[in-house]
């Protein structure tokens, strides 16, 4: 695929909403997301560069660095190799940013950011078996094939993160050729995606082609310019990284505005959260006052992806209500009614409330 291919027009996108062509970066309208499975074609996309252009003939992963035994892979000996399949959620850390207060720079996403899929590929501590990698390493660099000039830096830079060598996170992550039992889009990272479940997007490096392991912390800038949680002193030396996803919940059913009739509805949504699962989900319809307990519907109940709720709300005025949701998951982990502000709008877990009317009957 080059960027001929690209859609030259928003139009030219039915079923995602738009916020930049190029790079190209679309989120899910609402109603799209009513399956467990996102299907691929409304996965929402976030890029930093152009897409690439991939020939899969010349393509090869390459594992080095602090390794003792250095290979090339290509993508047929990535196919003979054991595969397995995570269902796993997918949040961008800069979901729910264009309802941050006050507003940050960044890519304005609204709630649709998020996707969930099956994801088929090898895990990557089989991969690291065979590299043999040394004591010595502290971190694998992912290298994405994706390259272009950030609007801070005058120098051609490739997307790429660090992950922590930690044997439990490398347990679950897995090095993905397929996303819902189809060879991975291109512009989902065909033909080879991190998965890291229970992370937020930008650890998911897509079109990998090289991983490094390294002995110092990386210093890229998509791991020390962004994703770090600078707060209100502007200290990006001792931000904390953005790393799992938190703890979230959202409307899916009503609309914002959408006009209600007096009586019986059924509230739904979606709520999800980086380590463990939903435990519970509760909506209120009085500002926050009181709060009552949704039901869980989702019938795979697996931890990395996101669960179903329902709740059945009877209207008994008429009148303008605010419907909130929130989640807790089985760390103890509970949504808040605001989420601490940084700089750059990332990792937004804020209840989530929607303004419904619903009107008087005139006889």
């Amino acid at each position: 695929m080059t960027n001929h291919d690209l859609p030259k027009s928003i139009h030219d996108m039915p079923g995602l909403i738009p916020l930049q062509l190029m790079p190209e970066n679309m989120e899910s309208p609402i109603n799209t997301l009513l399956s467990w499975i996102t299907p691929n074609e409304l996965f929402y996309t976030r890029n930093h560069l152009v897409y690439p252009t991939i020939q899969l003939e010349s393509w090869a992963l390459f594992l080095g660095g602090e390794v003792d035994n250095p290979i090339n892979l290509t993508y047929d000996q990535l196919k003979q190799m054991p595969q397995v399949d995570r269902f796993v959620t997918i949040e961008c850390s800069g979901n729910k940013r264009a309802l941050m207060e006050p507003s940050t720079p960044g890519e304005q996403w609204q709630i649709g950011a998020v996707g969930n899929a099956k994801w088929t590929g090898v895990p990557l501590a089989y991969i690291l078996d065979q590299t043999k990698v040394k004591e010595t390493a502290k971190e694998l660099i992912f290298t994405g094939v994706d390259s272009g000039i950030r609007p801070d830096m005058d120098t051609v830079v490739n997307f790429e993160r660090s992950l922590p060598l930690d044997k439990t996170l490398m347990a679950e992550c897995i090095l993905a050729l397929k996303m819902n039992d189809e060879p991975i889009p291109h512009k989902h990272g065909f033909p080879l995606r991190l998965i890291v479940p229970g992370w937020y997007g930008m650890a998911h490096v897509k079109w990998v082609s090289q991983i490094t392991a390294t002995a110092t912390p990386f210093k890229g800038p998509f791991q020390a310019i962004d994703y770090l949680y600078i707060t209100n002193d502007g200290d990006s030396l001792n931000a904390a990284p953005v790393t799992e996803m938190k703890v979230n919940s959202i409307i899916t059913w009503p609309s914002q505005e959408e006009k209600l009739h007096l009586g019986s509805h059924t509230i739904r949504g979606l709520a999800w959260t980086g380590k463990g699962t939903i435990s519970g989900v509760e909506v209120s319809i009085d500002s926050g006052m009181t709060w009552n307990a949704a039901r869980l519907t989702s019938p795979e109940h697996e931890p990395y992806t996101w669960t179903f709720w329902e709740y059945s709300l009877n209207i008994t005025a008429p009148g303008h209500y605010f419907l909130q949701v929130r989640a807790q998951d089985s760390n103890g982990n509970v949504q808040p009614k605001v989420a601490p502000w940084n700089a750059k709008g990332y990792g937004n877990n804020s209840i989530h409330q929607i303004p419904i009317n619903v009107p008087q009957i005139l006889h």
